[in-house]
């Protein structure tokens, strides 16, 4: 494990750390935040961005090889309803980033985020739901988009299947 700059751990839960992992917090803190029973779990070989804050009251996983950008935010409860009684916590929901994605900077990913092995999520974007493998999300609310093939030019453009 590597860490560049601060990184704030709270809670009394459990942080699991995999081999090799980045904390690059050189242009700002990283906070982890594991609430009483929660885990945070991050594989192997992880990049986490300076900004980025990882809170969990239940389960929060990072798959190996993924990186995070500067700035995202990921979250398994909203710590609070919007309409109600909003003193009630509402219930927890897991979050799962599969292995090989790519978090671009300012993502957001909110309770029950699960994005699927090798996803590229764009900057800024907001995750609410399960992302299939492979997609390319982009907007707010992400707008999901099959990844173009290995061999066929720049992995960051969509598939273009208009005339299939």
């Amino acid at each position: 494990m590597s860490v560049r700059g601060r990184l704030w751990i709270h809670g009394p839960g459990r942080l699991e750390i995999g081999d090799r992992v980045v904390f690059d917090a050189a242009t700002a803190p990283i906070e982890l935040h594991v609430g009483p029973g929660a885990v945070i779990s991050i594989g192997d070989d992880v990049y986490i961005g300076g900004g980025t804050s990882i809170e969990a009251q239940e389960a929060i996983t990072i798959g190996v090889r993924c990186i995070i950008g500067r700035f995202s935010k990921i979250i398994d409860n909203h710590f609070h309803s919007v309409a109600g009684n909003r003193s009630e916590r509402p219930r927890s929901v897991a979050v799962v980033i599969e292995d090989d994605v790519k978090l671009g900077p300012r993502s957001i990913l909110l309770p029950g985020a699960h994005v699927g092995r090798g996803t590229r999520v764009v900057s800024g974007s907001v995750i609410t739901r399960r992302v299939p493998p492979h997609s390319l999300a982009s907007g707010v609310p992400a707008v999901l988009r099959p990844l173009p093939e290995p061999d066929s030019g720049d992995p960051s453009e969509p598939l273009d299947r208009s005339d299939k």
